[in-house]
C-alpha cells in the first residue's frame, strides 16, 4: 500500500515535468540566402540595377529620336530594334569595327564614324577593349542568357594609359551588354551614355582577314 501511495503521489511530478519539457520555445533556423554568381557576383547593385533597366531605357531612348531622324534611325535596321537579340552572342576573338549610335543629347540621334575594337580570349576569359577613338572601356565579357552576354569593363583616367579594373574606381565604372542582330553583326548596349544622351549603342563588325594567295576582290580589280 505504501509503495502504490507512493507512486501516485509522484504521478503528478512527472506530469508537469512532461509539460514544461513540452512548453520549450523552438527556435527556427532559416537558411541563408543564395549568393550571386557569375557577373552579378562582381556588378555593383547600381550596375544591375540599369541592366535591369534597360528595355526602359530602350523605349525612352527610340522616343528621343526627332521625327526629321526617322530616316536614318529606320536605316539601321536591326541594329536599333530592341527585342532583335539572336541566340549564341559570343563575338568571336579578333578585330571588330565598332561605330557609334548615340540615341538623345543634343542632336537627338546620331551616328559616328567606326573605330576599331579587339575581342581577345584567354585562360581568364573573353575580353574586349576599344582601341582607337576618344573614349575606350576596356573589360571582361560574362556569360548570362542564351541572347546576350555582360560586359563589365572601365574607362582610363585621363592621363593614364591603362584601364583600372572593374570596381577600383566606380566613377569610371562601365557596363552594358553583347547581343548578336544578325549574322557577323554584334552590338555593345552601353547603360550610361556619354554627353547627357540617353543610350549609346556600338555596332560590332568583324574585320575580314586577310588570306595570303587569294583571289583579289571585284572591288580590289
Amino acid at each position: 500500500m505504501h509503495r502504490v501511495a507512493f507512486a501516485l503521489a509522484l504521478f503528478p511530478l512527472a506530469l508537469g515535468a512532461c509539460a514544461h519539457r513540452a512548453a520549450a520555445p523552438v527556435v527556427l533556423v532559416e537558411p541563408a540566402p543564395p549568393q550571386p554568381t557569375g557577373w552579378r557576383a562582381i556588378a555593383s547593385a547600381e550596375d544591375q540595377a540599369r541592366i535591369g533597366q534597360l528595355p526602359a531605357t530602350w523605349t525612352r531612348a527610340l522616343a528621343s529620336v526627332p521625327r526629321r531622324m526617322q530616316g536614318k534611325l529606320r536605316a539601321e535596321t536591326r541594329l536599333v530594334e530592341p527585342g532583335a537579340a539572336l541566340e549564341l552572342p559570343a563575338p568571336p576573338p579578333g578585330p571588330y569595327r565598332c561605330r557609334l549610335i548615340r540615341f538623345g543629347g543634343r542632336t537627338g540621334f546620331q551616328t559616328f564614324a567606326p573605330d576599331f575594337c579587339y575581342v581577345d580570349g584567354d585562360g581568364k576569359g573573353v575580353s574586349f577593349t576599344k582601341q582607337t577613338g576618344s573614349n575606350l572601356p576596356g573589360g571582361w565579357l560574362h556569360e548570362d542568357t542564351a541572347t546576350r552576354q555582360v560586359f563589365l569593363g572601365s574607362l582610363p583616367r585621363e592621363g593614364t594609359a591603362g584601364v583600372p579594373r572593374y570596381g577600383d574606381d566606380p566613377a569610371q565604372d562601365v557596363a552594358g551588354v553583347i547581343e548578336r542582330v544578325s549574322p557577323f553583326r554584334w552590338r555593345l548596349v552601353l547603360t550610361r551614355a556619354g554627353k547627357g544622351a540617353t543610350l549609346d549603342v556600338y555596332e560590332l563588325v568583324p574585320v575580314t582577314p586577310e588570306v595570303p594567295g587569294a583571289a583579289p576582290s571585284v572591288a580590289e580589280k
